[in-house]
């Protein structure tokens, strides 16, 4: 049998919703999954109590299976919350992980660690040691096991069809691998033959009819970046003959003058007029809402939903024209996203597309399947 773990980013109850629709919680009541609350004990005591108790009792239909105290600082505070536990609520401890100098570096979300491949294995091995000594691993895997099995019925979103096939390159690699992959598999369910290629290893743009450069660490890669220099030229060479290009929060940093981080400044494409720079805090961080403006609006006035999640700032953001007005969110300067010249449209948010009419519609609109 397999065990199937969902991790939940921030809080239970955490939602830009008033009633928690968008929450961990709710997803756990949609998916009838138990939950097992982590908890860093490392300032607590007695006061845990109050924490679990309002945990359990703010929403009698999550179903809360159990407690992990983790962090521990001693043996005695250790036993002092296991009885405050024990005494005041039913809630099964699953375990009790004492605080530990091991720790994972890392940035953007977790998703890029710095450690480098034999260092990730061997923290692996030894968090994995840890959690086996700590953890109820036979009464967590019985939790999981106990869960209702799941009867979903066939969710298909009906594609409209291109009137012939569109063939659009799209950057992934290293650097740029952050899409959707139902946007994706979207696009080539309306009729678009997708051609893969890498802005760090390729020598030449793939023959196509559009590119699409999706989020990433360029900034991570700045000097491979710099060095595959006709590459670049032919992107800019591309959005000057008038070569639809969508781009979204890293391909917009690899689509500007240049991206200075850690001291390091690289030359990019050079379309759009700007220079990128990193903030040690998220310039734009949760959920967006974007309206297009009337006289670009071939999406019909419909509001997006989006995300982002950047550390990319310009300095200066003059005479560049939007698509969008931002809502909610930061977007490129908190006004608006998307900064559009010629038929190269790029910005910091990440549309998911569910029912692919944004891309349907922007493929319409430069005219690619007529």
């Amino acid at each position: 049998m397999q065990l199937f773990l969902i991790e939940g980013n921030h809080g239970l109850f955490d939602d830009i919703y008033l009633d928690g629709k968008t929450s961990n919680a709710s997803l756990a009541k949609i998916t009838k999954t138990p939950v097992v609350i982590v908890v860093d004990v490392s300032e607590l005591g007695r006061s845990l109590v109050a924490l679990l108790k309002g945990i359990v009792d703010f929403d009698k239909d999550v179903f809360i299976s159990g407690v992990i105290l983790n962090k521990i600082q001693s043996v005695r505070q250790e036993k002092k919350l296991i009885e405050a536990i024990k005494n005041y609520t039913d809630l099964p401890i699953l375990g009790t992980l004492p605080a530990q100098s091991v720790s994972i570096t890392q940035r953007h979300l977790g998703l890029t660690s710095v450690l480098q491949e034999e260092k990730k294995q061997e923290l692996i091995e030894n968090i994995t040691s840890n959690l086996e000594n700590y953890l109820d691993v036979t009464q967590i895997t019985k939790i999981a096991y106990n869960a209702p099995k799941l009867h979903v019925e066939n969710y298909n979103v009906p594609i409209r069809k291109l009137k012939k096939q569109v063939v659009i390159a799209i950057a992934f690699d290293e650097a740029f691998n952050f899409y959707y992959k139902q946007n994706l598999q979207n696009l080539q369910s309306m009729g678009v033959e997708i051609k893969k290629f890498s802005p760090i290893k390729d020598e030449s743009i793939p023959l196509a009819d559009a590119i699409y450069i999706g989020g990433g660490f360029p900034e991570l890669f700045l000097d491979q970046l710099q060095k595959n220099f006709d590459l670049r030229n032919q992107i800019k060479k591309a959005s000057k003959e008038g070569l639809p290009i969508f781009a979204e929060c890293g391909g917009l940093m690899y689509l500007t003058n240049s991206i200075e981080y850690n001291e390091n400044k690289a030359k990019m494409c050079g379309i759009f007029n700007l220079e990128t720079q990193l903030s040690n805090k998220p310039k734009g961080h949760g959920y967006t809402i974007l309206s297009p403006k009337k006289k670009h609006s071939f999406i019909e006035n419909k509001k997006i939903y989006a995300h982002e999640f950047h550390h990319g700032f310009f300095t200066e953001f003059k005479d560049i024209e939007c698509f969008f007005d931002v809502i909610r969110g930061y977007g490129i300067n908190g006004v608006c996203d998307y900064a559009l010249k010629d038929n190269v449209m790029a910005g910091f948010s990440h549309i998911f597309d569910e029912k692919s009419d944004f891309f349907y519609n922007w493929i319409k609109e430069n005219k690619l399947d007529s």
